[in-house]
């Protein structure tokens, strides 16, 4: 079986095009890369696979054409494209064949089990078709085109099996990374049938499936900041543009002897899913009536907002199944960037409140959000007590937790931008 490496978001471990970089603007904002749909439309690159039948003089190979935009080491389709391939055999004294069979699967893994949720089989061939030799055996050269459909969607039985339900999921990305509990293969096998009692004859390799999911379109002011290269505008001046979360009020020490109280509200930019290789808007409002607390959490470096994670996949519905294998996998990516928000012309120095903007930068390599059966890869904004040299919180537990969706592609309209200061460093 071939082997090879995995895809981040739109592609292969490497790139044969890299994706468009942030334009350089002299505005406010950059745009983000390029749609993903802008990729759909590429021509083919040939993969081809071969195997030896029959000694060293008979070979058959498998030739898949992925999207040479986004395909280097493995053939990559995006959502709504053709799996288009080839079989060929070369047999120069015959061979027992009596089929020729080309099948997609996508399947999920998790240790030595698989669960097939794709299963597509097609005969390209067989013995009533002919091109044998007189005792029946296929020669001579030939080959099979193929152009499978995928669907965008699969039916699944889950549940327990005392209650078991159908439900529809649709088709996810290929996932394999080293450490996970479970990973998501799609394979395309030529299968050469030789009959009872023989070994048939394969060919497998891997390829890449990218969904297309596109997320809602932004407020018709930040469409309107997105096209003019202007900021855009917070949850006062857009109210339908922000999804503001319930204020959360915190306590703790300032210098190790002053106890002091404040709240913050964190708003995100509505609707709450963004494609990868874009950017989550944020909004977040501190108050309290000590303006030397004001002073000491809201410096931008202060502010621990974060990209999580959660993969959850749990095989089977049974009470006395391992509890390593029900708990979730966390992990915190992007770090959100803060600066002074800047929409009203009135200084806060003097308010007992500051008022922030930010941004988390999304790679474009995530993996968009999954559903399918018992695998689960859900994303959510969370932020964490404040970070300052002078502050202990009185609990270190999270403060905030808003579930997002990451799409694999922009929606239509005006590209988002990227608004976060030049000069101004994250760490990561």
């Amino acid at each position: 079986m071939l082997d090879s490496g995995l895809p981040p978001g739109y592609d292969a471990n490497d790139q044969d095009v890299d994706l468009p970089a942030y334009s350089s603007l002299s505005g406010v904002g950059r745009e983000v890369p390029s749609n993903l749909t802008d990729l759909s439309d590429g021509a083919s690159k040939e993969f081809k696979y071969n195997i030896p039948l029959k000694g060293n003089k008979s070979s058959a190979s498998l030739v898949l054409y992925g999207n040479a935009l986004i395909s280097k080491h493995l053939p990559t389709f995006l959502e709504d494209s053709k799996v288009d391939g080839l079989v060929k055999v070369d047999v120069e004294s015959g061979e027992s064949i009596n089929a020729v069979v080309i099948s997609i699967q996508g399947k999920i893994l998790s240790g030595a089990k698989q669960h097939i949720f794709l299963d597509y089989n097609q005969t390209l061939w067989s013995l009533s078709d002919g091109h044998t030799s007189p005792n029946g055996k296929l020669q001579g050269v030939h080959d099979w085109s193929f152009s499978v459909h995928l669907p965008q969607e699969v039916s699944l039985t889950i549940g327990s099996k005392d209650a078991p339900r159908v439900e529809v999921f649709r088709l996810p990305q290929t996932f394999m990374e080293r450490h996970a509990r479970a990973s998501i293969k799609y394979e395309v096998i030529a299968r050469f049938s030789r009959g009872l009692l023989k070994t048939d004859h394969r060919i497998i390799t891997p390829f890449i499936y990218v969904p297309v999911i596109h997320p809602g379109l932004p407020s018709r002011l930040r469409q309107v900041a997105y096209e003019e290269n202007t900021t855009i505008p917070g949850p006062i001046a857009d109210p339908q543009g922000w999804h503001t979360l319930a204020p959360v009020q915190i306590q703790g020490k300032l210098f190790n002897r002053q106890t002091v109280d404040f709240s913050c509200t964190l708003s995100l930019a509505l609707p709450l899913s963004y494609a990868r290789g874009s950017v989550i808007p944020l909004h977040l409002v501190i108050q309290s009536d000590d303006v030397q607390t004001l002073e000491s959490l809201s410096p931008p470096r202060a502010i621990i907002c974060r990209l999580r994670r959660i993969l959850r996949y749990h095989p089977e519905e049974n009470k006395a199944i391992d509890p390593k294998l029900r708990k979730d996998e966390l992990e915190h990516s992007e770090l959100a960037t803060w600066w002074p928000f800047v929409e009203s012309p009135r200084p806060e120095k003097e308010t007992f409140k500051r008022t922030l903007s930010g941004e988390i930068i999304l790679s474009p390599d995530l993996m968009p959000t999954t559903f399918i059966g018992r695998f689960q890869l859900e994303y959510s904004v969370v932020l964490f007590p404040f970070d300052a040299n002078n502050f202990q919180p009185e609990s270190n537990d999270m403060l905030v937790d808003c579930a997002v969706e990451i799409a694999t592609t922009l929606p239509p309209g005006p590209r988002p931008r990227i608004y976060r200061p030049e000069h101004q460093s994250v760490c990561y």
